[in-house]
């Protein structure tokens, strides 16, 4: 085995093929290893499972030694037990099908899951010998380089992004939510590169805080053809209050204090917590933990202020900037998102959410 080469099993009894191709794919920086037959590679794939990047095959190969060539016996055998085999090791290993053959013999046969790492390939399911290799090289390292962000959006947590996209959250939602998961299942970043990622946090309630302005759950205004966070909860600089958006989705009101008689004065009136308890607090323990840790010398706070302030660089560095609060963290976003994809689906009526809130 060559370290320095991706790993790609490929199934091809061709002989002549079977010599010539591994030489093209070493420029890609891919190492092929040739098995005749689907039960010998499926043998080396059990007994070696994280060495391998990849898989190829060939569409007209043997499902054993003694099989006959046959496309529709082959693929359905070897594609179902790639499939048992990489959800029995929670992971998923990209195949391809690399074939001379017709689209008429073969699309039928290449089941839709490989458009989950493959799906920008739209000229057909499999790639051709005579035209595609070229292609095919090319992609096999791209997508074994970004192997793990499809296992941290695919098998890791496949109901965080599903919930992600089922809540019409924005598309950045889903980029910040890999980047804080990612490096809990790598050894690439330091504790301090991984903590410097906390403000993403605060990105993430912010983009859910926009969501449900739209969905009449927080107060909102009309600006074109959507609906957008009022203004008394965004600043003028176009920054959101997200202390307060959190305090009007537990039930509580928005209040200031008259400077001249002292006299606390409801801004925002909310009539119903709609959090669980087991959610009560999360939403400003994540605010108060990720805007510590952004502002590390809050110079307008006062004694009362700082006395109350998570301190989170002071605690981190006590640590030595362990991981281990972020990952708390980014777990309890993790059911925050679950929690709001769901209640979104029992609660779709803008008005009726708009009724929980009211502006003075």
């Amino acid at each position: 085995m060559k370290e320095n080469l991706i790993q790609v099993l490929w199934v091809e009894d061709d002989p002549q093929i079977t010599r010539t191709y591994p030489i093209e794919a070493a420029r890609y920086g891919i190492q092929l290893v040739p098995f005749a037959c689907w039960e010998e590679a499926e043998k080396a794939l059990l007994s070696d499972f994280k060495r391998w990047s990849a898989i190829v095959l060939d569409a007209k190969c043997k499902y054993k030694r003694d099989s006959h060539d046959n496309a529709a016996e082959f693929l359905s055998h070897a594609i179902y037990s790639i499939g048992i085999i990489c959800t029995n090791r929670h992971r998923i290993l990209p195949w391809y099908v690399l074939s001379g053959g017709s689209e008429e013999e073969l699309n039928d046969l290449i089941i839709d899951r490989r458009e989950e790492w493959d799906g920008d390939w739209k000229h057909k399911k499999f790639y051709s010998k005579t035209t595609d290799r070229d292609m095919l090289f090319r992609r096999i390292p791209y997508h074994a380089k970004i192997s793990l962000e499809m296992q941290i959006r695919l098998v890791y947590y496949p109901d965080v992004f599903k919930a992600i996209r089922c809540s019409g959250l924005d598309d950045n939602m889903e980029v910040y939510m890999e980047d804080l998961l990612l490096p809990m299942h790598t050894q690439n970043y330091t504790g301090k590169e991984y903590n410097d990622k906390m403000t993403l946090v605060r990105k993430c309630i912010e983009l859910i805080f926009q969501s449900m302005a739209r969905h009449g759950i927080l107060p909102n205004k009309k600006q074109g053809e959507n609906f957008v966070l009022h203004d008394i909860i965004v600043d003028k600089r176009g920054g959101i209050n997200i202390t307060w958006c959190s305090k009007i989705i537990a039930g509580k009101n928005i209040t200031r204090t008259d400077m001249k008689t002292g006299e606390e004065i409801v801004m925002v009136e909310s009539s119903e917590n709609i959090l669980p308890n087991v959610l009560k607090e999360s939403f400003q323990r994540l605010i108060e933990i990720s805007a510590a840790y952004e502002h590390t010398e809050n110079k307008g706070a006062n004694e009362e202020q700082q006395a109350n302030s998570r301190h989170t660089p002071e605690f981190l560095e006590s640590v030595g900037y362990a991981p281990y609060l972020l990952r708390g963290m980014t777990m309890e976003l993790c059911n925050i998102i679950l929690w709001y994809a769901n209640y979104l689906e029992k609660h779709d009526d803008e008005e009726r959410n708009a009724l929980n809130w009211k502006i003075l």
